[in-house]
């Protein structure tokens, strides 16, 4: 079967979406206090980008469904610019066209969705060129530090989402290190608000920092799997529209192939560092 120049465009479009969510996730899973503070952006921009290109696919295969394989124009994806949670929510109401709940169990207040808002955040000039706007006194400075905003979001998910268990382990970890240190050691490293933290705070936050990361990951890996099956559904009702071999040519891709990296298993994903 041959492949029209649609298919490869959807094919490549995939694995752009792809790569930039695997390397934001594996970012955000790395990233830390000190010298890996910048992996902290490393992993907005490219979840940033990887969602709203995900979720445009969504739309343009939605509207194929719809046009006889037609895809949309230009205006109608440029019109959302980068604004996350507008695609999401444009994303449900398709979906609930074509019967689709794959979307429908992430309430306004989970933790999914309150990271999908904080990337929508910095997805906004104001968000990702925060640290420039400041320095050069642009208009965009309304916006909350992103980092300053991760580390709250940090702590939300060490309140609500960590163990007893997870919590005692990260204090421990400040405790020996009030052992092993000390008054012989002093740390100039700051947390993501700025403020510079002693040596038993310091390792106290790291460990906090790298339980939320966790706990973010496997929210973000439940949003993917729930978009891949929302992309199945609509790749099926194009494929209906047009089977695949009536003009000779195939148009759209497998999608939900460049998404099988997530699949939801919470101990699995707890413990993976690196994406795929």
């Amino acid at each position: 079967m041959a492949f029209s120049a649609t298919w490869f465009l959807l094919e490549q479009e995939g694995m752009l979406a792809q790569a930039c969510l695997c390397n934001g996730l594996t970012a955000l899973r790395r990233a830390n206090l000190g010298d890996k503070k910048g992996l902290f952006y490393s992993a907005f921009f490219e979840l940033s980008i990887g969602f709203e290109r995900v979720l445009k696919l969504v739309l343009i295969l939605d509207h194929m469904a719809r046009n006889k394989l037609d895809p949309p124009d230009s205006k109608t994806v440029e019109d959302f610019g980068h604004k996350l949670r507008s695609l999401f929510d444009a994303t449900k109401v398709a979906c609930a066209t074509h019967g689709v709940d794959a979307l429908d169990v992430f309430q306004a207040n989970s933790l999914p969705i309150v990271i999908l808002d904080f990337l929508d955040d910095f997805a906004h000039p104001g968000g990702r060129y925060s640290n420039i706007n400041k320095l050069t006194g642009h208009k965009h400075q309304t916006m909350a530090d992103p980092i300053v905003q991760w580390g709250e979001i940090a702590n939300r998910i060490m309140q609500t989402h960590a163990t007893p268990k997870e919590r005692e382990r990260a204090q421990l970890n400040g405790q020996m290190a009030s052992v092993v240190f000390g008054d012989a050691a002093a740390s100039l490293i700051s947390d993501l608000n700025q403020q510079q933290m002693d040596v038993a705070p310091l390792h106290v936050r790291a460990a906090e920092l790298d339980i939320a990361a966790k706990y973010a990951i496997y929210a973000l890996v439940t949003l993917i799997a729930a978009l891949r099956e929302a992309l199945d559904s609509l790749c099926a009702r194009a494929w209906a529209a047009n089977p695949p071999g009536t003009s000779g040519m195939a148009d759209i891709p497998d999608m939900k192939e460049f998404f099988q990296f997530a699949w939801p298993n919470k101990p699995y994903v707890m413990r993976k560092r690196q994406w795929p």
